[in-house]
């Protein structure tokens, strides 16, 4: 999920997320799943205005480059250390560090619980790369966001404002 002016491909590397590596690195955030991206974008806001969602564009893409990815949601992972805290601390100092070190162990990204499903259910996609806009993006498809979307996000208590029930002022 990107917004509108601004490209999907874009390999942060100042800090602002989780898995963040340093420049001249950067880091792709993806979700495997539509609700994902949503539930990540929206940080836990239930109440979307109108404004916000025509301002947000969802990417399907299909990554054609060979990735070797570290899963940090497999039972394995807990034998190298790995607990949910890395998907869900606000504090990013711990998660850079592993991504630091999973890129330097040759690793192409990371497989992790996203933050704002406390199912535990949903996976996103950390994808190291260089920092920046992606110079050969993969090809992908960005449209509207999709109504069943925003249907599958409502068992989390997300509403879109002007679809909120209005109650009637007391006439007594």
């Amino acid at each position: 999920m990107h917004r509108v002016r601004r490209s999907a491909w874009w390999f942060s590397s100042d800090g602002s997320g989780r898995f963040d590596l340093p420049v001249p690195h950067g880091t792709c955030y993806l979700a495997e799943e539509p609700l994902a991206a949503l539930l990540e974008v929206t940080r836990g806001l239930t109440i979307l205005s109108e404004d916000f969602l025509a301002g947000r564009r969802l990417l399907t893409a299909t990554l054609t480059v060979e990735m070797r990815v570290a899963d940090l949601t497999s039972a394995a992972a807990y034998g190298f250390g790995v607990t949910g805290e890395l998907s869900a601390t606000a504090e990013y100092t711990g998660p850079q560090a592993w991504a630091n070190a999973l890129q330097a162990a040759g690793f192409h990204g990371i497989r992790y619980h996203v933050r704002h499903d406390p199912r535990g259910d949903l996976a996103g996609i950390a994808w190291f790369g260089r920092a920046g806009r992606a110079r050969r993006p993969p090809v992908g498809h960005s449209r509207q966001l999709p109504a069943d979307l925003l249907l599958a996000a409502s068992p989390f208590g997300v509403q879109i404002a002007g679809d909120l029930p209005t109650s009637r002022p007391d006439t007594r």
